[in-house]
């Protein structure tokens, strides 16, 4: 399946919700008060839903499919899900975004059910700073839930960390120590403009700086085609670091993804406002007529962002789905 521009797109994230057990600072419209849920009344995609759209994507082409939130784990049907998704012997990789605090007891069943591999947000190793960044998440909680992921075999497992100057750009030696002696995937990601805070850009930590400050980082192959991340190895090291830099080095000419929000909209490209409403579809018995919307709204994919225009688009990043 290929966009106007001629990229095959093979991947899609899918959130399946808006809600989330945190707060992070860069991530929700104003940065709601802490124990706020603006979306406890969203209407959410159901398992059957969730289970037809997949069935219409990968009958176009989608292979690789990320669930992601808000928080995926706040769904008790999350396991529900994933056994759904891996009915499809097309989809190769199933992946998730999560904050960790709550995976520690549910990894094992996550891998049962059939999940593949899994990338934790872990964006400070204090936990004041934690807490400050995440509205007084657990730092200890998403650690443990580093050590359940890896104990239960999801592999790779990969820790997102949105570097913010001022805030915890100065962790950068104890982060990469986490790679030191374990296959973790360490993966430092440039702040995007998605709201008031990171709009301004004043906080922004480009991947060239990183390169500047560690020039010891010796670039490695990419693991796959398209991937967004630039990975790097320190000598001696066991795990990887991988640079995502959308704002300083964009990859949008490779980009092979589509997004489907929690409520049933088809995002082209993250840094843009266009969307597609795909819930009045799933009313109606004609599968191709769904199939052949979704294949309309990913030839119209954009060709990039306009996060250089410093404007937060319409849905902040929790809405849209990481």
């Amino acid at each position: 399946m290929f966009d106007q521009y001629g990229r095959s797109i093979n991947y899609l994230r899918l959130s399946i919700t808006p809600r989330c057990n945190l707060n992070c600072i860069y991530c929700r419209p104003g940065h709601c008060p802490t124990g706020f849920d603006p979306y406890s009344q969203t209407r959410v995609l159901t398992v059957e839903e969730i289970d037809r759209l997949v069935r219409a994507f990968v009958s176009l082409g989608i292979e690789k499919i990320r669930l992601t939130g808000g928080e995926p784990l706040i769904r008790d049907d999350l396991e529900a899900i994933i056994r759904c998704i891996r009915q499809y012997p097309q989809i190769r990789d199933l992946s998730l975004t999560t904050n960790g605090q709550d995976l520690a007891s549910r990894a094992q069943s996550l891998k049962d059910a059939g999940l593949m591999r899994i990338n934790i947000s872990l964006d400070s190793l204090r936990e004041s700073t934690f807490a400050e960044i995440t509205g007084n998440g657990s730092l200890q909680r998403a650690l443990d839930g580093i050590d359940a992921s890896l104990q239960v075999g999801l592999h790779p497992v990969k820790l997102n960390t949105v570097l913010m100057r001022g805030i915890n750009d100065d962790e950068l030696d104890n982060l990469f120590a986490l790679t030191k002696i374990r296959p973790l995937a360490l993966r430092l990601i440039e702040l995007m403009p998605m709201n008031s805070l990171s709009a301004t850009h004043e906080r922004l930590i480009t991947g060239t700086e990183i390169l500047q400050r560690y020039p010891l980082l010796q670039r490695i192959a990419d693991s796959y085609p398209g991937q967004p991340a630039e990975d790097y190895r320190l000598p001696g090291y066991l795990g990887t670091i991988g640079l995502i830099r959308p704002i300083s080095h964009r990859f949008c000419k490779v980009c092979n993804r589509v997004r489907v929000t929690a409520d049933g909209q088809i995002k082209g490209c993250l840094g843009k406002n266009d969307e597609t409403d795909l819930r009045p579809l799933l009313n109606q018995p004609d599968d191709q007529l769904l199939r052949d919307f979704i294949r309309h709204a990913i030839h119209d994919k954009p060709l990039g962002h306009h996060f250089e225009e410093k404007r937060a688009p319409q849905r902040s990043m929790d809405r849209t789905g990481g």
